[in-house]
């Protein structure tokens, strides 16, 4: 009985082996990429590690001012494509504005 589980097994291991092979030898190469980037990243994560226990607290004051200005950011999103050409016909209006002052301190 045992014999016949573990042939049994094999038979359906042995196809699955067949195709984990050529991904094995895709995945060495990348592995050995990965490993010295790893020895990279591990002092960094130790840096960002205290900075994630200052932040976090902060994420919760900040979570309740985002519902508070998300609707004030929609009154001020049409008010904007007002200003936005009203921008444009003011720069050139401002530069010969200070022009005028330029030639008026030098006169």
């Amino acid at each position: 009985m045992f014999f016949y589980l573990e042939v049994s097994l094999n038979s359906e291991v042995e196809p699955l082996n067949s195709e984990v092979e050529p991904l094995n030898s895709e995945v060495a190469p990348l592995n050995s990429e990965v490993e010295p980037l790893n020895s990279e990243v591990a002092p960094l994560n130790s840096e960002v590690e205290p900075l994630n226990s200052e932040v976090e607290p902060l994420n919760s004051e900040v979570e309740p001012l985002n519902s508070e200005v998300a609707p004030l950011n929609s009154e001020v999103a049409p008010l904007n494509s007002e200003v936005a050409p009203l921008n444009l016909e003011v720069a050139p209006l401002n530069s010969e504005l200070e022009d005028q002052k330029f030639k008026t301190r030098n006169f």
